[in-house]
């Protein structure tokens, strides 16, 4: 569609004209005309020009000015320099035929008696024409693609309107270059060779993109050609738009077609990030009611239903909490804060496919279907959320998640105990056992009870006085006697298991206990008092555990 300099030599006027250098490069586009009338011409130029001279204006330049000149136009992108011979210059000098050659401009000769504007009116003609063209080619592209997003067509309707245009097979991929659509397999597969990472607009096509060469996986190992556009939608890239140059190259008017999908591919996203923050809404707020146990058992089916929620049979729930280590006054915190939930909510629908979704407080909250007859139920639950952590941790390693999961719910009209119990494992989970940890409710053990206290000075009046004495002495070692207690009565007051643990000689173990003996009194054959010691350590556990959390 561009007007050519070889176009150019087609005109009658210059049936006489004779290209003297860069004759490989008549392919350029010419988008105006000037006479160089003056040598500071090169400081007006936008490039694209047709240059028409006599030389006269550097006539009295040296040979070293003169090369220079013709350099200076080649780096300003002139298409084509012609010059009128037998008026001021009988023949063109042979450094500047050089120059132009070395440069890749062409040098094309014209004889005396032609008229610039036999030239210049020409060429303007042609080149408005042309540009007529195309706004009449990307009018109509524009309405076509307008017109499939007003009848709501889907994203591989407008890739399959675009293959027809272009004449080069067209897909679709996800932000993780997952195939969407595709309008030929083949487009597929294919191994990165070469990729341009910088993202550009050009004036071929003002939407970003970026090149890459490719070996296709068909054809033995066929090297092609692929454009790569980036579909954003609210400021995150959903999709991309993948052109593959497997018929052939892409030409001006492709371009005015591949960006005009483009907008209608945005389009098509932004619409559906509207629907899905209305669905979205409305399931939280379903969620919520079902939580809070409020809703009439007939009503809470009829709106699952609008949803394609199943709430029949047997639940758990399970709670996601996301963080990062960034600058919390950041600015890209809440940006960060989207794309970790769209992450999140995208490994849970892999992963636990039919799963009922929603978010409350910034905890992400997951409806799991189980079976109440199984005994392994938990096991299976943990294996999924293991999976999932770890595709996050692909995507992104600064995502840190902890994770609650409650008891089973017999029916839906249990999850919002359920529910709470999550929440008590992944709050006390978390003090117990640090951040990015998976806990189950009945992993909580004696912090069922324990949790609950908010008042840590009653708490630590539960610690039995024989413990009291041991946490009192002041003594260096104090800490390696309560460390040697702890796994003393975890070993079931097993010494040599206890030195084995402990990474001691089992004499050392037994001195210790002994101690422990001297120091509080301790009777090691009372069952009761033990029960009361070993929950005391507990409490110690979690009150050391709250203060680091503090911190």
């Amino acid at each position: 569609m561009e007007f050519l300099v070889s176009d150019m030599l087609k005109l009658p006027s210059l049936k006489d004209a004779v290209v003297l250098s860069g004759e490989q490069y008549l392919h350029k586009a010419v988008k105006g005309s000037t006479i160089m009338e003056a040598p500071d011409i090169t400081d007006w130029l936008k490039g694209g020009e047709l240059v028409l001279t006599s030389l006269y204006p550097i006539i009295p330049f040296s040979e070293e000015a003169q090369r220079k000149v013709i350099a200076k136009l080649a780096q300003k992108g002139v298409s084509a320099l012609v010059i009128k011979t037998h008026r001021f210059v009988d023949e063109i000098p042979k450094h500047i035929i050089d120059e132009g050659e070395k440069n890749k401009l062409p040098i094309i000769q014209i004889p005396k008696e032609v008229p610039y504007v036999d030239i210049m009116y020409p060429v303007m003609e042609e080149i408005l024409d042309t540009q007529v063209k195309k706004l009449q080619y990307y009018k109509e592209i524009h309405d076509q693609f307008t017109a499939l997003s007003l009848a709501n067509e889907s994203e591989i309707k407008i890739i399959e309107t675009l293959e027809c245009l272009i004449g080069n097979p067209v897909a679709l991929f996800d932000r993780n270059f997952y195939c969407l659509a595709t309008t030929q397999p083949d487009l597929v597969h294919f191994q990165i060779v070469e990729k341009n990472f910088t993202i550009e607009k050009t004036e071929q096509m003002k939407f970003p993109h970026y090149r890459q060469m490719v070996r296709h996986q068909g054809d033995d190992g066929k090297i092609g050609h692929q454009i790569v556009v980036p579909i954003e939608s609210i400021n995150q890239i959903k999709t991309y738009l993948l052109i593959g140059e497997m018929n052939k190259p892409l030409h001006e008017l492709d371009f005015i077609a591949i960006e005009n999908a483009a907008n209608a591919l945005s389009l098509e996203l932004v619409k559906k990030f509207a629907i899905a923050e209305v669905n979205k809404r409305f399931k939280n707020d379903l969620l919520e009611q079902i939580i809070e146990g409020k809703i009439p058992p007939h009503n809470l089916f009829h709106d699952a239903n609008l949803i394609g929620w199943d709430l029949e049979g047997s639940f758990t729930v399970i709670l996601f909490k996301t963080s990062r280590d960034i600058d919390s006054s950041s600015s890209k915190n809440i940006i960060s804060n989207g794309r970790d939930e769209t992450l999140l909510y995208e490994a849970i629908n892999q992963y636990t496919p039919n799963a009922i979704i929603g978010n409350r407080s910034g905890i992400t909250v997951v409806l799991k279907k189980i079976e109440m007859d199984d005994e392994d139920w938990l096991d299976k639950i943990k294996n999924r959320v293991y999976k999932i952590n770890d595709w996050i941790k692909k995507q992104n390693s600064k995502i840190k998640i902890q994770v609650g999961i409650g008891t089973q719910a017999e029916d839906i009209t249990f999850i919002n105990q359920c529910y709470k119990k999550a929440l008590d494992a992944l709050e006390f989970g978390e003090i117990l056992n640090g951040e990015e940890h998976i806990t189950s409710y009945s992993e909580l053990g004696v912090f069922r009870m324990l949790g609950h206290f908010t008042n840590f000075e009653e708490l630590k009046s539960f610690i039995p006085p024989s413990l009291q004495k041991l946490l009192d002495y002041q003594q260096t070692n104090k800490t390696d006697l309560i460390k040697t207690l702890k796994v003393f009565l975890q070993c079931n007051q097993n010494a040599t298991k206890a030195s084995q643990q402990l990474f001691v000689h089992y004499k050392t173990a037994v001195y210790r206990i002994e101690r422990i003996k001297e120091i509080t009194g301790m009777d090691f054959e009372d069952g009761e008092e033990m029960l009361q010691v070993q929950i005391g350590l507990k409490i110690i556990e979690l009150i050391e555990r709250e203060n680091i959390n503090k911190y």
